[in-house]
């Protein structure tokens, strides 16, 4: 069993040599790793070319001339693969010891299936566990396209880092270059289209949280958007299923769009832009409830000023008591 570990890099120096190590640790040693530099300019591609020079027949790495961004640079990643498995590790992230040998051993027991998740930790900037991702029910496991597509995971996140055979990117090809987010979300539904994938419940993976990630930049009614485009674009693998099954998807991820778009709304008259929360109230409309949608219409209709006066007296640990003081 060949297993391929790719590595992307963008600017995280002071992570970097741990998600080398950790690839380095394992007690299933890769068969190649994979380092794609996407033009850092912090110092990453010296701390690469050291580990390139120490392992020159397991590490190859990869330095583009210009950033082309995290679909791209998994793309490109991805075509650079020889091993009959593969998965992937961002450059500040971290696999644990047994991550490659527990998940191999999961396939040997789910011979149908040809992809393998684990569970994970999520650690701070320090490297300190905050939480367990899947701490409650079981993700599921087996032909799990639906609940993929309709993100139906602890917290709405997919699984990650999960170990792929090489035969499924001959079938659903590689990341979407064009995505600027959720990049994950459109393999994954493409990957779980077609193939079965079991689950390790074992945390193998440390998912780490800082300010550094993409999603902390965009503004959330360009990451909302890009949800959306996913959606649009993968809505055709639909076709042939169950209307229950199509029902469930579709108001699952309703759901999830009308409580994001309600959110990007609240948060622009917070902020006192009237004008922009009307535009994202036009342009996500058609997601939301119709209650949602009518709650918002109102809000969006009173002066800003009176509007603040209404949520100090809702949020207003006083009028609470007052409230509570008249029910009785």
């Amino acid at each position: 069993m060949k297993i391929s570990v790719i590595i992307t890099s963008y600017n995280q120096k002071g992570y970097l040599r741990e998600s080398i190590e950790s690839v380095l640790a394992q007690t299933l040693k890769p068969f190649e790793i994979i380092i794609v530099d996407d033009f850092s300019t912090d110092g990453s591609q010296e701390i690469i070319e050291n580990y390139a020079y120490g392992y020159p027949h397991l590490i190859m790495p990869f330095y583009h001339q210009k950033n082309l961004g995290i679909a791209k640079n998994k793309a490109f990643a991805q075509m650079q693969t020889k091993g009959d498995w593969l998965t992937y590790l961002d450059g500040d992230d971290r696999f644990l010891p047994e991550k490659l040998e527990m998940e191999f051993k999961t396939l040997q027991q789910h011979p149908d299936s040809k992809v393998v998740y684990s569970n994970f930790y999520s650690i701070n900037e320090e490297g300190k566990r905050s939480g367990l991702w899947a701490d409650k029910t079981p993700p599921p496991s087996g032909y799990i396209f639906s609940q993929v597509f309709s993100r139906s995971f602890p917290r709405n996140t997919l699984f990650r880092n999960e170990l792929i055979s090489s035969d499924c990117l001959k079938k659903i090809g590689y990341y979407d270059e064009g995505r600027i987010t959720h990049e994950d979300w459109d393999f994954k539904i493409r990957l779980s289209k077609y193939f079965h994938i079991a689950y390790c419940p074992i945390p193998l993976i440390e998912r780490r949280d800082h300010a550094g990630g993409i999603s902390q930049y965009l503004s959330k009614d360009i990451v909302l958007n890009q949800m959306l485009q996913v959606y649009s674009k993968n809505s055709s693998l639909l076709e042939g299923l169950e209307p229950e099954e199509k029902k469930y998807i579709r108001s699952e991820l309703f759901r999830l769009f009308s409580r994001r778009a309600d959110s990007i709304i609240n948060h622009l008259l917070d902020e006192g832009h009237k004008q922009q929360a009307f535009r994202c109230y036009r342009e996500f409309r058609k997601w939301m409830s119709f209650e949602m949608a009518a709650v918002n219409l109102f809000k969006l209709t009173l002066p800003l000023k009176l509007l603040k006066i209404i949520r100090y007296f809702n949020k207003s640990p006083e009028s609470s008591l007052k409230m509570k003081n008249i029910d009785k």
